[in-house]
């Protein structure tokens, strides 16, 4: 069973209401930035990317996207290990304006990787490395 890590739903409604206000706003990014152990959240014009470790080696990652017409679509992973029998639980996820789609595979072995997704930089970062 995947667990939240301690603050996670606090976290949660505080994105929520961020992503209201800056919606009615009509703010260039979607959520703030948040780098903490274990937790990475990165906004990047009208999208995100959200990464989660767990100490019990549980990954979630996830991007959202905002499109034209003001949806948003999410694509994501858990990767779960159940080390007591050798195995991992990897569910991929899609959500969007058509709906929810899951897929799930439990297998044992090497754990499926999350996909890699790019560092990302601050705005400030990038122009200060422009010169």
């Amino acid at each position: 069973m995947f667990r939240s890590p301690p603050g996670f739903c606090a976290l949660f409604a505080i994105l929520l209401v961020n992503l209201a206000s800056g919606a009615l706003q009509n703010s260039p990014t979607l959520v703030p930035q948040i780098r903490t152990n274990g937790f990475q959240l990165e906004p990047l014009n009208q999208e995100y990317f959200l990464r989660i470790e767990q100490p019990g080696g549980t990954i979630r990652q996830e991007t959202v996207k905002q499109n034209e017409a003001g949806h948003l679509q999410v694509n994501g992973v858990i990767n779960q290990p159940y080390e007591d029998h050798g195995a991992h639980l990897v569910v991929t996820y899609e959500a969007g304006p058509n709906g929810y789609v899951a897929k799930y595979s439990y297998g044992k072995g090497p754990p499926t990787p999350p996909p890699q997704f790019p560092l990302f930089l601050s705005p400030n970062a990038l122009k200060s490395g422009a010169g």
